[in-house]
């Protein structure tokens, strides 16, 4: 997710910890104390990303640094663990230093547990929100190194922003925090009404859902407003998460479907050995009736992705209406590819659209793999892997995910056998390939 979503999350579990504690101690929380759960909240909320001091060219890996580290250990539960634990000392420590003789009494008693289970809540959200998207996560390395996908909540979520911020807003005991906060909030929607990415009627939604949410949180407690952010935050998730997994039966049953149907009389020989690799789903920004999908499928020989566009709860004319093919749902990435074909629609339903295909070898795949240390250390990142063969000896490798043709996941990989491997020295985690 993006940083902004992630200290939203972090000033929601602060507020709510300072009337959780309000409501057990019975005496005035010290705005000091405030302050420090605030700040403690969003630190521990962003924590995790300071793998980007080091992620990246730092580490002599090219762009395989960035690859290989971002989202990498420190976004595991055991990171998570000891750097709340780090965070909470040092919190503790600066508050004693300048805290009074009451003050520091109050904190001994009511105080220091409660920003200790923050400062972990905190860290942990962190992990958990960037498991919501298509990018993934390994959270319980070094017991697994595999990725975890939520495929549910689009990257920069707009419902997300219009949710948290009115929710944090009016209980800021400064003016320059609350007026960071609505320039927050005026930029969201703004970026829904005049980038493209939002269709218009979601737009309206969200833009009214503002208007009555800011009066709502301007009328209610502190401890309401905290209370009613999470619970409204958390509805939100879950009805993403609801659309993905209809999205995903109907892609994975669809593309059975299509096998089945392309096999013909050889249906029994070739379907036996076909399976759904993986489906990796992506909502439009702020509605979860309209997704991109892309089905990964492999028959034991044949190496295959196919794109399409999904309507889990309607019918796929609404989303073609409201999101043209420049559109990230709209568009295809598979058809930049050269000798990308359009899927015969045998398998299409009144929600799920085929598009486009890309097939390879298996052996191709698994022969790369051997040959060429960098392409082999870019699959243990790589989801949905597309390869092209250049004139001079190199292939070029993107991750469809993000693009083809200038995504950020996107490498030339030289001819480099595993004796002249130029990652030989370097740290490469050993994260599991999703795709083999």
């Amino acid at each position: 997710m993006d940083n902004v979503t992630h200290a939203l999350a972090g000033l929601l579990l602060a507020d709510a910890t300072t009337s959780w504690v309000a409501r057990r101690s019975n005496v005035p929380v010290p705005n000091r104390f405030a302050s420090a759960a605030a700040v403690l909240g969003v630190i521990a909320a962003e924590f995790p990303d300071s793998d980007l001091v080091y992620s990246g060219s730092v580490l002599g890996m090219g762009k395989l640094g960035y690859l290989m580290h971002h989202r990498g250990h420190t976004h595991t539960i055991v990171w998570a663990v000891l750097s709340a634990l780090f965070l909470w000392y040092v919190t503790c420590w600066l508050l004693r230093r300048r805290s009074s003789d009451s003050e520091h009494v109050w904190l001994r008693d009511h105080g220091r547990w409660p920003l200790l289970a923050l400062a972990l809540i905190g860290t942990l959200s962190h992990i958990v929100l960037d498991w919501t998207n298509s990018y993934g996560v390994h959270p319980f390395w070094p017991l697994d190194n595999r990725w975890y996908y939520g495929d549910a909540v689009f990257i920069v979520e707009p419902w997300l922003w219009v949710i948290g911020i009115p929710a944090v807003i009016f209980s800021r005991h400064t003016r320059w925090a609350k007026a960071v906060l609505g320039v927050l909030l005026l930029l969201i929607l703004a970026a829904s009404w005049g980038l493209g990415q939002v269709a218009r009627p979601v737009a309206v939604l969200i833009s009214a859902f503002v208007v009555v949410w800011l009066s709502l949180q301007w009328r209610l407690t502190p401890k309401w407003r905290a209370v009613s952010g999470i619970g409204v935050w958390a509805a939100a998730t879950v009805t993403f998460f609801t659309a993905s997994a209809r999205a995903k039966v109907l892609v994975r049953e669809s593309a059975r479907l299509s096998a089945n149907l392309s096999a013909g009389a050889e249906a029994p020989l070739r379907t036996s050995v076909f399976s759904v690799r993986d489906v990796v789903l992506n909502p439009a920004p702020g509605d979860p009736t309209c997704w991109a999908a892309l089905a990964i499928t492999s028959d034991g020989a044949v190496y295959r992705l196919a794109s399409a566009q999904v309507a889990p709860f309607g019918e796929l004319a609404s989303c073609r209406s409201r999101y043209p093919q420049s559109h990230r749902v709209g568009g295809d990435a598979l058809a930049a590819l050269p000798d990308a074909t359009p899927v015969v629609p045998f398998g299409s339903t009144p929600h799920v659209q085929w598009r486009t295909s890309w097939a390879r070898p298996m052996s191709e795949l698994v022969g790369l793999a051997n040959e060429r240390c960098e392409f082999a250390v870019s699959l243990r990142f790589m989801r949905a892997p597309v390869w092209q063969r250049n004139t001079n000896g190199t292939v070029m490798l993107s991750d469809v995910r993000f693009g083809v043709g200038g995504g950020f996941a996107e490498m030339e990989i030289p001819f480099s056998p595993t004796r002249d491997c130029s990652l030989r020295n370097a740290w490469v985690p050993g994260w599991t390939p999703p795709v083999l």
